[in-house]
């Protein structure tokens, strides 16, 4: 079976690309041929940014770009197709004229994501409920998030980030003293927790985000990479991660790519995301155990390969794998 994926926001959103590299190379490992479509990256996101909350509540305009989108999707000839995002929904009726399979893998919220207005969201949850009820699956990343979907009146299942083997716990062991800030420098409240942390020991910080040009310490590292797989060398190095998120985020990419790391995580913050971690059984410790943590570093990783293994590609996708070969 040839397998399309597509996503209008692959390289503006390592979070997504981590996303569907994984699904991708399960797919992959399970004998599907696959397929990635990234198309109208920049469009997408300039829409998001400036027009989002008037185009993308709009009957006329979901017409217009779901007609183009799967255009891209057809042209390749695949059986099935999983796209990406919510705003993909628009492209689902077109698909399934003409006989094509349609997962559709709701990220996030763009109402929620963009603070539309009551008035804007409801529309905008209008148009994804009618374009996707031909979907053959709804999937979402997270349990908090089908579950938000559910009260919206869209029927959807969960199908995890998951994770895969990086680095052995002989290897995670031998680490020095690091700290890893992997999200993006878009909150004055990430940059008072890295200085605070920086005092005492060195931080790896990803160098993305509004207030990355403000941050500058002698302890702070930054690194850029194009994907967070040619991340992983250098971030692998460091032996504990940090997370600090107030923003309603149902789940975290960069949490899954701690425990690939065996990372143990330190954080605070606020959002669906923190009872995600708890239906996960994953730990968030507080900033103010640093030292604690590190004293009890060894224990700590140990605990952490059992989760991996629990995460891990491509049997943690087994529910998306066994309706595609249903199909």
């Amino acid at each position: 079976m040839n397998i399309v994926l597509f996503t209008p926001v692959y390289y503006s959103s390592p979070g997504t690309q981590m996303r569907v590299d994984l699904i991708k190379k399960s797919l992959e490992l399970s004998g599907f041929k696959t397929k990635l479509i990234v198309y109208g990256d920049y469009m997408i996101k300039r829409l998001y940014n400036l027009l989002g909350d008037v185009f993308l509540t709009k009957g006329i305009f979901w017409r217009l770009i779901g007609e183009r989108i799967a255009k891209k999707i057809i042209d390749c000839n695949p059986d099935a197709v999983i796209m990406f995002t919510d705003v993909c929904a628009c492209a689902i009726p077109f698909l399934t004229k003409r006989k094509i399979k349609v997962i559709l893998s709701i990220e996030d919220l763009t109402p929620e994501y963009k603070g539309y207005s009551p008035a804007e969201a409801s529309k905008f949850y209008e148009l994804v409920r009618d374009y996707s009820c031909e979907a053959d699956l709804i999937i979402t990343p997270s349990f908090a998030l089908t579950q938000r979907l559910e009260e919206l009146g869209i029927a959807a299942s969960t199908v995890l980030i998951g994770v895969e083997d990086v680095i052995s716990l002989k290897d995670a062991l031998k680490r020095d003293r690091i700290i890893l800030h992997a999200g993006q420098l878009d909150d004055i409240r990430k940059l008072d927790t890295i200085y605070l942390i920086a005092s005492n020991h060195k931080v790896m910080v990803h160098n993305v985000g509004r207030f990355s040009t403000k941050l500058k310490h002698p302890n702070i590292i930054k690194y850029r990479f194009r994907s967070p797989r040619e991340a992983l060398e250098f971030c692998k190095k460091a032996s504990i991660g940090l997370v600090v998120e107030y923003r309603r985020a149902y789940t975290l990419s960069r949490l899954y790519y701690h425990i690939a790391l065996l990372q143990p995580i330190i954080g605070q913050g606020e959002g669906p995301w923190i009872s995600e971690l708890n239906r996960l059984d994953i730990n968030i410790y507080p900033v103010s155990l640093l030292e604690e943590i590190l004293d009890s570093y060894e224990k700590l990783v140990s605990s952490l390969v059992n989760i991996r293994e629990r995460l891990k590609i491509p049997n943690i996708h087994d529910k998306l794998i066994n309706l595609l070969q249903m199909l």
